[in-house]
């Protein structure tokens, strides 16, 4: 029977837990082996996702979602994890950090786990497979992937995290995926239309090339160095000083369509 509490459910958190750490012990770089709390969060957090674009929007842990300072963040998750890793017989290993009074990091050192996979529901474990092996315990990488997943992109700090923009991503790339089988004919008539289509643009490449005007070569002469000079002077602007102030960020700007954006910097 599982366990639950007021807003997860603590058995599937666990199984989840030790799915993620069993995952990690299989990446060649060691230093991945390990995960600490902040990532044991985000994994989760991306599990939930995961599962809901095949559940209406529904989460796997039933765990309140909030955005919290920049990420995806639930304190009773927070909470639980060293309990759930005293449970499961993974191993603690603490350290100084410069970022906390201890710093702790996770892992199974030998064979324990074994049949967690059949635990964790297939639509999580595909995913979640690919980011735990691709990101490991490398956390700018692995959190700048989950500040740009739509629950994130669509939401502003201190709000509740809603899955329901999964949903419809999920459903227009299903579309896509129905609209792009093509018959062999249709297939052939457009192979035909970019073929046809390239060898236009190769015979306005050529067309361009002949009338081509070839520039002349610059001239550093003096005239030339004077001038820079003269430009250099006009333009010149004083150095900047230091200034300390507060900056004062409109809400509207964590709706702008820059932050849906996947390839955001």
């Amino acid at each position: 029977m599982m366990r639950s509490s007021a807003t997860m459910n603590i058995q599937r958190v666990h199984n989840l837990i030790r799915y993620i750490l069993a995952e990690a012990r299989q990446n060649e770089e060691w230093a991945f082996r390990e995960l600490g709390p902040i990532h044991l969060i985000k994994y989760m957090y991306l599990a939930d996702m995961y599962y809901a674009t095949e559940n209406d929007g529904k989460t796997y842990t039933d765990i309140d979602w909030q955005f919290y300072h920049f990420g995806p963040w639930n304190l009773e998750l927070y909470k639980e994890i060293p309990e759930a890793v005293k449970i499961i017989g993974a191993d603690t290993r603490t350290f100084e950090s410069l970022y906390a009074k201890d710093g702790v990091r996770y892992s199974f050192k030998n064979d324990l786990y074994d049949n967690s996979s059949t635990e964790v529901p297939l639509q999580i474990c595909f995913l979640l497979n690919r980011d735990i092996r691709k990101f490991g315990s490398a956390t700018n990488d692995l959190l700048h992937y989950v500040y740009t997943t739509p629950p994130m992109t669509n939401a502003m700090p201190g709000e509740r995290l809603t899955f329901g923009h999964i949903i419809t991503l999920s459903r227009k790339s299903a579309d896509t995926a129905s609209s792009s089988d093509l018959t062999t004919r249709e297939k052939k008539k457009r192979m035909q239309h970019i073929l046809e289509m390239r060898e236009k643009i190769a015979k306005r490449c050529e067309e361009n090339k002949k009338n081509q005007i070839t520039p002349s070569p610059p001239r550093y002469d003096e005239v030339f160095f004077h001038g820079a000079m003269e430009l250099d002077r006009e333009f010149e602007c004083p150095p900047l000083n230091n200034q300390r102030g507060v900056l004062h960020v409109t809400k509207e700007a964590w709706f702008g369509n820059w932050r849906k954006d996947n390839d955001l910097p």
